[in-house]
């Protein structure tokens, strides 16, 4: 009974601190295989979820860098801009209530759409401790993929990485049953919304609104022509680099949503 008490008291303490500080920025860790001929190789990057009053903002950590190392290159010529951090991630997710905002650019390309993914859940009895935190298993399909997740009610957020939400809790990890892509908690920091020009009205308005399925179709095709694209950008590839490029961008053809 004692011990019971304790827990209701921790749980307690928990919500009223997290109340009281409502921006807070949860990282998490994503490990992914971008090549589905070679499931050994497998890369690493962290995200951010940002949790800013009623709205939640899920980017690259490597994608925010990049506007800081901009800056520091108009500040200074001699900046060595190969110190720009790469990422295949430049999409901005924001969430409000159950309605999803995506924005995603690739070249010259701005695209934004809205989605209601609408995750039928199946929370199972299945639990365990993850990071210290208790937490219940749940499965769902999105994306051409099966999901399983692990979250908490430890904490009073309804969210997690990526699109995933709508769980009575925080998705402390989520993976998909064939390993290919898996997000995982690392950890939560009080913050607020970066100062930062991916989060500014200006550049999420120069997006061109589409649907989900014309942005699927969009990308497919610029990846698929990914070499002429570049080209009308300005950028050359030499001629003894061009079949390796040509390996390269055959390398990434496993895309987390598989289908819309």
């Amino acid at each position: 009974m004692i011990k019971y008490k304790f827990l209701l008291i921790l749980i307690f303490v928990s919500s009223v601190f997290f109340s009281q500080q409502k921006d807070y920025a949860f990282s998490y860790r994503l490990e992914y295989t971008p090549d589905s001929t070679d499931v050994l190789n497998t890369r690493m990057e962290d995200f951010t979820l940002f949790v800013n009053g009623g709205k939640s903002f899920f980017v690259s950590d490597n994608f925010l860098k990049r506007d800081s190392i901009l800056k520091s290159f108009e500040k200074s010529p001699n900046f060595n801009f190969s110190k720009k951090p790469n990422t295949r991630f430049k999409s901005v997710i924001v969430k409000e209530n159950k309605n999803i905002s995506f924005y995603d650019n690739l070249l010259k390309y701005y695209f934004t759409y809205k989605e209601d993914p609408n995750f039928k859940w199946n929370i199972l009895t299945d639990k365990q401790k993850i990071e210290g935190y208790n937490t219940q298993k749940a499965t769902t399909e999105y994306g051409g993929r099966k999901w399983v997740a692990w979250f908490t009610t430890d904490l009073p957020y309804q969210d997690g990485p990526y699109k995933f939400g709508g769980l009575p809790g925080l998705i402390i990890k989520v993976e998909d049953t064939n390993n290919n892509y898996k997000y995982e908690l690392i950890s939560i920091k009080k913050k607020s919304l970066p100062d930062n020009v991916i989060f500014t009205e200006k550049y999420l308005k120069q997006h061109k609104e589409v649907s989900k399925e014309d942005y699927m179709k969009a990308m497919k095709n610029i990846n698929d022509n990914m070499i002429n694209e570049a080209a009308m950008t300005g950028l050359t590839i030499a001629p003894e680099s061009l079949e390796q490029v040509k390996k390269n961008l055959s390398k990434r053809n496993n895309p987390i949503e598989l289908k819309k």
